[in-house]
């Protein structure tokens, strides 16, 4: 059996369709727990109609801790599945999504199966659709890039979970990519099933989004500090390739300068004799990019001055 997991919040206005999405699946021996986090409109009463429709499958459940992660644990504490799909509630399953990643999870007995996601995102009045890239060719390259997944895309064995204690719930971000890095500490096995069977709809109404610019500086240094973990780990298991060294390195560079960070500072303050050591080329680039975002916000400032002056 798969249990399926969606954090609930504040999520009335499509949540039908992430449910809807599960009723639809090919393979039918699954439970739908639903995990009302906090919600301050009418997402209980249209989960609890929901339930009613399938009582022997759909479970209700509170968590007053807030946050995703929490709502999570929540489910996975009460799953009685083998497996584990984590939904978020603004997504979907295509029909054959876990049909398909449990034949490959059984044929190559894996504990984690990663696949593709298509991201779907309101432009104005235009639908804009990507696939969401992986990168299969080396696990730790793929999780020192972000490319190993999304949450909804992904399917884990609840044996595995467990045995990591879920979510960390005290992670503010990179809560995702911290569990498949635990999961990988731990020997879990991971493929690529790399059909995309899931549509990502992105917007901010997810708990685990947060649109608040002041916090990004935290949600940057968790996502460095996730990659020191990376390389420390692979440093003392005598795991550290080139190629991994140097996509490390690639990464924080990239995080920093193309938020604006000055590297040098933020270097000597909180890397701890961490050095950063990327190629010239890749220095130049973030500098001619700081370059011209400097000279189009100086003109934008004289245009709006002259104006002002008239």
């Amino acid at each position: 059996m798969v249990s399926i997991i969606i954090p609930c919040y504040n999520c009335e206005g499509f949540i039908n369709r992430a449910i809807d999405s599960v009723i639809r699946q090919t393979f039918e021996d699954w439970e739908l727990l639903l995990v009302n986090n906090n919600s301050t409109d009418n997402t209980q009463k249209v989960l609890e109609l929901c339930q009613s429709k399938n009582p022997e499958r759909i479970f209700i459940f509170q968590e007053n801790k807030k946050g995703a992660p929490a709502a999570r644990n929540k489910g996975l504490q009460n799953a009685k599945g083998k497996w584990v799909q984590y939904l978020d509630a603004d997504d979907e399953l295509l029909p054959d999504k876990i049909k398909n990643q449990l034949n490959s999870a059984e044929q190559n007995n894996a504990d984690c199966i990663i696949g593709n996601a298509e991201l779907i995102e309101k432009k104005g009045e235009k639908t804009v659709r990507s696939i969401r890239p992986l990168y299969s060719a080396d696990v730790w390259i793929g999780l020192t890039t972000s490319q190993l997944g999304i949450t909804s895309a992904i399917l884990w064995k609840k044996e595995i979970l467990d045995k990591i204690n879920g979510w960390n719930e005290q992670l503010t971000s990179s809560q995702e990519y911290d569990m498949m890095f635990r999961m990988l500490k731990a020997g879990g096995k991971v493929i690529f099933e790399e059909s995309t069977n899931t549509l990502i709809h992105k917007t901010d109404s997810a708990i685990s989004k947060n649109p608040d610019k002041s916090k990004m500086l935290k949600i940057i240094d968790n996502r460095i500090n996730l990659r020191l973990q990376i390389f420390e780990y692979l440093t003392e298991t005598g795991q550290l390739t080139k190629e991994r060294e140097a996509m490390i390195h690639k990464y924080i560079y990239q995080e920093l300068a193309g938020n604006g960070i000055n590297v040098k500072k933020y270097q000597s303050e909180k890397l701890k004799g961490f050095s950063i050591d990327v190629p010239y080329n890749l220095r130049f680039n973030a500098y001619w990019n700081d370059t011209k975002r400097t000279l189009k916000s100086n003109v934008k400032s004289l245009i709006l001055g002259n104006k002002t002056s008239r």
